[in-house]
């Protein structure tokens, strides 16, 4: 199998400062490339993932390594990192890596919705065993003022306002059911209109829709809030971050908690990784130690 290629691997483990016998808890498990490294040094590694079958490819990685025997799978959001720990009377942990990009399997598969290519869904739930709210709902039944506040807000998307016009046009023809479907109206708009895009047209109003039906924002502030609780003093939390919105969100939780951190840095992808893996070119990692 391809597993997905981790960005900033070294960085973000060196990051860590991995000790024999700590805890870590990697809170976007993925094909499980960065727990693999830490695992390598000796350490416990709880892996949270809420995609159920990315969390069983990345146990069955991790097996086929006889790296196991420190590792423990958990299917949930991060978000759910203090109660878990609660539950299993561990006081703190030594560090934390959140690596806040999906996996290549999730980008490009078929029947997730997240691919501009997928003819079978227009889901992005991570896990639609505990999700209700799908992005085709969303593009099917929300209103122009609820798409241009995501479309916007969120996605930053310029052409908002003719790009929703004309998908109302079209789900009112038929619903909307699949991601090429929304991928094709919003490249013809660009096409129409003589627009030029230095990436895909869709990216834009995928990406916005992604983090509205998996309330990625609101997620990711409160695991950086509650990393200052279970993170040991001394300990390092690591997050990796692809795009602007994201990475607000993080930078300014750092400036606004300066006082309870010891120190704090940013480290972008070398010209040798993004030669080798395009995708890692808009990755940031934010780490920080906590006071």
């Amino acid at each position: 199998m391809n597993y997905h290629l981790p960005v900033l691997l070294k960085e973000t483990v060196d990051s860590l400062v991995v000790s024999p016998g700590n805890i870590y808890i990697d809170a976007t498990l993925g094909h499980g490339g960065h727990t693999i490294e830490i695992l390598k040094q000796n350490a416990i590694v709880y892996g949270f993932d809420q995609d159920p079958n990315n969390l069983e490819i990345a146990t069955q990685r991790i097996k086929s390594e006889n790296l196991d025997k420190n590792f423990y799978p958990v299917n949930s959001n991060f978000t759910n990192i203090k109660s878990f720990l609660v539950k299993q009377k561990i006081n703190k942990i030594d560090g934390l890596i959140a690596d806040l990009g999906l996996s290549q399997n999730q980008q490009t598969g078929q029947n997730m919705g997240f691919s501009f290519n997928d003819s079978s869904s227009l889901d992005m739930r991570l896990n639609p065993h505990k999700q209700t709210l799908t992005a085709e709902e969303i593009i099917n039944t929300y209103s122009f003022d609820q798409l241009y506040e995501i479309f916007t807000k969120i996605g930053q998307e310029l052409q908002s306002k003719p790009i929703i016009l004309k998908i109302i046009r079209e789900r009112q023809k038929s619903p909307i059911k699949t991601g090429s479907r929304l991928a094709q109206i919003i490249r013809d708009h660009y096409k129409d209109k003589h627009l030029h895009s230095k990436i895909d047209p869709s990216t834009k109003i995928f990406l916005s829709l992604r983090i509205v039906v998996n309330n990625e924002y609101s997620n990711l502030e409160k695991l950086l809030n509650q990393s200052l609780e279970f993170v040991k003093p001394n300990g390092n939390a690591c997050f990796i971050t692809f795009h602007s919105g994201e990475d607000r969100i993080v930078k300014q939780f750092i400036v606004k908690n300066k006082d309870k951190l010891l120190s704090y840095k940013a480290t972008k992808p070398s010209f040798v990784e993004t030669k080798n893996n395009p995708l890692s070119r808009s990755a940031i990692l934010r780490s920080y130690k906590i006071r």
